[in-house]
């Protein structure tokens, strides 16, 4: 009897850990390739066609199996694209740099506790890329007890316990995504991050390129603080600010293999 309970435990446990995954990868399955039409503002906004980002792929995965399938993580498909191309760009440029990208929105978009904006799929958070150990790039912790990463505390040097930031793949990461997002009619509009970060950014080799992205850089505290992700915000030119945002089907046959951790 003992023996049963154990195996029944034990499959209900399975079944618990990879109903999420499957959940989150059916969003994705079943993801149309409508064009994205975003009203609103980042705090006050919807999104007709928002589109789910996959549980992983080249160069990024998500902070939390459940946080996808639940439909935490949809954005406009343009800023999709922009994130997927600049994630497997940097993955290639630094061999074994997978970044964790944390909550986006949901599908119509709308108010998404605790966020205060994330409402009109142009909003997108990045966990802080870490630094290499001896032989692999660790990813932050984002396991339920510490709020999904969300509760992490690095200090103002940017380390936690034996893991430190890595601010230079940080700062290359922003050049990439400001150049993925020019290409698509985008612009990043807005960074937010711990105040104190912003010179140990910009003094490195890649944040000395910055060059006007330095200026969207948060210089004051925002109402929670920002250590262990930044916030960016995307915006659309001008000329085509009220037009339909195209998207483009994911490919999965060239999606990475799934993460161990």
């Amino acid at each position: 009897m003992r023996k049963r309970r154990l195996a029944a435990m034990s499959v209900l446990l399975a079944v618990a850990l990879c109903a999420p995954l499957g959940v989150a990868w059916m969003r994705v399955l079943v993801d149309g390739d409508g064009v994205t039409r975003s009203h609103g503002t980042v705090a006050a906004g919807s999104v007709e066609n928002g589109h789910a980002i996959p549980p992983w792929g080249p160069g990024f995965r998500t902070y939390s199996f459940l946080g996808s399938a639940l439909g935490r993580q949809y954005v406009d498909g343009r800023v999709r694209e922009t994130l997927m191309a600049a994630f497997a760009a940097r993955s290639l440029a630094e061999v074994g740099r997978v970044f964790v990208i944390g909550e986006t929105g949901w599908p119509g978009g709308g108010r998404i506790r605790p966020h205060r904006t994330h409402q009109n799929g142009r909003s997108v958070d990045i966990f802080m890329p870490l630094m290499p150990r001896r032989s692999s790039i660790p990813l932050v912790n984002t396991w339920p007890w510490t709020k999904f990463g969300y509760g992490l505390e690095f200090d103002q040097e940017g380390a936690l316990g034996g893991d430190r930031i890595s601010f230079e793949s940080l700062a290359a990461l922003l050049l990439e995504l400001d150049s993925h997002a020019r290409f698509r009619g985008l612009r990043l509009e807005k960074i937010i991050i711990t105040p104190e970060y912003v010179p140990l950014l910009l003094d490195t080799p890649s944040g000395r390129h910055l060059g006007l992205l330095a200026d969207l850089l948060t210089r004051r505290p925002a109402w929670v603080r920002h250590d262990e992700h930044i916030h960016v915000d995307f915006g659309v030119d001008e000329p085509s600010r009220n037009q339909p945002t195209p998207s483009t089907k994911v490919d999965f046959l060239k999606r990475s293999p799934a993460p161990h951790n």
